[in-house]
């Protein structure tokens, strides 16, 4: 697993979009964003009605008693062959009320690009206004310049009798010249034309980055000295004890520990597990270095999945490394094992960016 990064403005911070390149796959996060019942929960609950059963993942949704969304929806969404590889769109909605702010935070953390879902009401003006300034505040906290962050509005709810003029909420809410549109989300019009030219938006900005390559160092010199017999035992006998937490990484060649100096004890361990081919050890270690990652994340809700859902991470495969660690040693292969290594890089470098 890999990881491009590109800037969207001078001095910015860029989002991060995870590249497996060996599932040969991106998955990029897209949020809907906007004030309370604007049609954002809505608007996935369509999309997810329109597409292939096979094309969707699960869509999760977190409610309060008056049906908006608390934490977030989540939709895994796949389209094929960007570049060569499949696309996995990870659809998010953000809970519409002032006061969940920090919850906002959390769930546009890495996100590639956002839909801003507005009322077309008239009495939803202030909260429009509101919401698309906590947007641009929370974007600016993130180091992202909301001018060149690819972004679409939806001026929803043109179903309705008493609604502003589009030109009115062009004129106050889309100050960049993002793309918009109307939509009427509870009926689906204009949804899957929204979430189009934000895909388009984000491809587009995905192609411009690169990934940086650093050059190939070249090969170590043979050494020229020999060595004598009493000098060869020594070091087998340095090389067979247990080595410390600090000289873990370097038994490894290349090692992913060296992505978060100073606490890579548990990325270390399982990278030795491997190159020890003890794979449920392995799993194990990966699995409880993950569940903590997950058990200091602040947010307010305790099920794990759901907090692996708000770190980023794949449900799906977040619940598949928790079977893995309740299996029996003799029933877990090396492939196990380095989807577990996998998995715990991929937390640890979104809880990085928290």
């Amino acid at each position: 697993m890999r990881e491009w990064a590109g800037v969207h403005g001078e001095g910015s911070i860029p989002s991060v979009s995870t590249v497996n390149a060996l599932a040969r796959e991106i998955a990029a996060k897209i949020v809907y964003y906007g004030p309370g019942l604007s049609g954002k929960t809505t608007s996935l609950k369509q999309i997810y009605a329109s597409v292939r059963p096979e094309s969707r993942g699960e869509l999760i949704s977190l409610s309060t008693e008056g049906d908006r969304t608390l934490f977030f929806d989540f939709l895994p969404l796949r389209i094929e062959q960007v570049r060569g590889l499949n696309l996995r769109l990870q659809l998010y909605t953000v809970p519409g009320q002032v006061f969940y702010d920090a919850t906002r935070k959390l769930v546009l953390n890495g996100a590639d690009g956002v839909i801003f879902v507005a009322d077309s009401q008239n009495s939803a003006r202030d909260s429009n206004l509101e919401s698309m300034r906590n947007l641009a505040d929370n974007l600016n906290e993130l180091g992202i310049d909301v001018r060149t962050f690819p972004c679409v509005v939806q001026y929803n709810k043109r179903d309705l009798l008493d609604v502003m003029p589009v030109s009115q909420m062009r004129a106050e809410l889309n100050l960049y010249g993002a793309p918009d549109l109307e939509t009427i989300a509870a009926r689906g019009d204009g949804i899957l034309p929204g979430l189009k030219e934000i895909t388009r938006l984000v491809i587009r900005d995905l192609k411009a980055r690169q990934p940086v390559r650093r050059p190939t160092p070249p090969p170590p010199e043979a050494p020229t000295k020999a060595t004598d017999l009493a000098s060869e035992l020594s070091a087998a006998a340095e090389a067979s004890q247990l080595p410390s937490p600090e000289d873990r990484a370097a038994l490894v060649e290349l090692s992913f520990a060296r992505l978060f100096p100073g606490n890579a004890a548990s990325i270390a361990d399982v990278e030795l597990a491997i190159r020890e081919r003890t794979f449920g050890t392995a799993v194990r270690a990966a699995a409880q270095a993950v569940s903590e990652l997950l058990e200091v994340l602040p947010a307010y809700e305790t099920a794990p999945r759901t907090r692996a859902a708000l770190l980023g991470l794949d449900g799906q495969e977040y619940l598949r490394l928790c079977r893995l660690a309740g299996k029996p040693d003799a029933g877990l292969t090396e492939q196990d094992a380095l989807f577990a290594l996998y998995l715990l890089i991929a937390a640890r470098v979104k809880s990085d960016r928290i």
